[in-house]
């Protein structure tokens, strides 16, 4: 709980983005079916348009990008702690992986809306 208050407070716009991504990963711990990257892909390009309409929307994709890392470390750290249950091992596992393909594909978002904005 310490960590996620040492965060900086999320925009309105960046929590916005945070509530679309936490959806997309209850979504994919749920359904073992779902397939992550297009899912994941789908997420990245929405918030990457609405990214290029603010002047800060590369460092808001980072504080996203931080957020969603911070949380699957600590997502990872419970199941450490967790008592052993197939069903809801393999679900933490799948929050875990989609926070962390979001979170680095935020960061890599953000990194080429940066470049574009030095570019102009």
């Amino acid at each position: 709980m310490e960590l996620i208050m040492a965060l900086p407070r999320l925009t309105g716009l960046e929590y916005y983005w945070f509530g679309k991504s936490q959806s997309l990963v209850s979504a994919y711990s749920r359904h073992r079916s779902m397939e992550l990257g297009p899912a994941v892909a789908d997420v990245v390009l929405a918030i990457k348009i609405d990214a290029k309409t603010c002047y800060t929307g590369h460092q808001s994709l980072r504080r996203l990008a931080e957020r969603l890392d911070n949380e699957s470390v600590d997502a990872a750290l419970m199941e450490a702690l967790a008592v052993p249950n197939d069903g809801k091992n393999v679900e933490n596992n799948r929050r875990v992986e989609a926070m962390r393909c979001l979170s680095s594909l935020f960061f890599v978002t953000a990194d080429e809306l940066q470049a574009e904005k030095e570019r102009l």
